[in-house]
């Protein structure tokens, strides 16, 4: 298969990073996750005297969107390095604002940078479409492995586990995951977010919607029979 970038778009617990995940399996493709990304660097305790950082990660907690530049900086690095490597990319994260997709009269986006790895018929934009109640209930149950780093879906146990059903490691709440803190992150996911659909479409691009109510394999199943198309 030819070497393709895939960004998933949709509102917090639509399910983003579990698709990507399953995705990079099913069709050898690297993972960049915007928010694991950001997570990383903003807790690395190498970075807690740097006032830029923890400027980021004080929005980072708080739900907000962390600074466009200083996102679109960090993921132009690795989006190169991927494509260096010969591989293929699905993005659960990035491309999340119009100046982190599409830049300014100054500064190249992201978009650009996939165009001229990737080529443009290469790209494909999906969208979960997950109703508001459902990502507040996803996000406000959901534990993360703190080795591994995977999500847990209670939903899909017959108990709650002790461990991370993949490795065993410790599971953990996020900050972020609290209802009062989901909601500030819908909000700011229809302010910023948006917006980029709409500019997508003016300059060609096609987002296909898909339903991310239904258990993690079927919409798989979904977007693999579209990207197969």
């Amino acid at each position: 298969m030819r070497k393709i970038a895939v960004i998933i778009y949709g509102p917090p617990g639509s399910g983003k990073g579990t698709q990507a995940d399953l995705l990079a399996k099913a069709l050898n493709l690297v993972h960049f996750d915007t928010g694991a990304q950001i997570e990383a660097v903003v807790y690395d305790p190498k970075n807690q005297n740097n006032k830029l950082i923890q400027k980021q990660r004080h929005t980072f907690d708080t739900g907000g969107i962390c600074d466009p530049w200083w996102v679109a900086e960090l993921a132009e690095k690795a989006f190169r390095k991927i494509s260096k490597a010969g591989l293929g990319l699905v993005l659960s994260g990035s491309l999340r604002t119009l100046f982190e997709t599409f830049g300014d009269h100054k500064t190249k986006g992201l978009l650009k940078v996939l165009e001229e790895e990737y080529g443009r018929n290469n790209i494909f934009f999906f969208l979960l479409k997950v109703n508001p109640k459902s990502s507040i209930k996803r996000n406000s149950s959901r534990l993360i492995c703190s080795v591994c780093g995977k999500p847990v879906l209670h939903q899909y146990l017959k108990q709650k586990p002790f461990g991370c059903p993949v490795c065993g490691g410790k599971l953990r709440a996020r900050t972020l995951d609290n209802p009062a803190v989901i909601e500030k992150r819908l909000v700011a996911y229809q302010a910023e977010t948006a917006p980029v659909f709409a500019e997508l479409r003016k300059r060609g691009y096609k987002i296909a919607e898909v339903n991310g109510e239904p258990a993690p394999y079927v919409i798989q199943k979904n977007i693999l029979e579209k990207i197969k198309r």
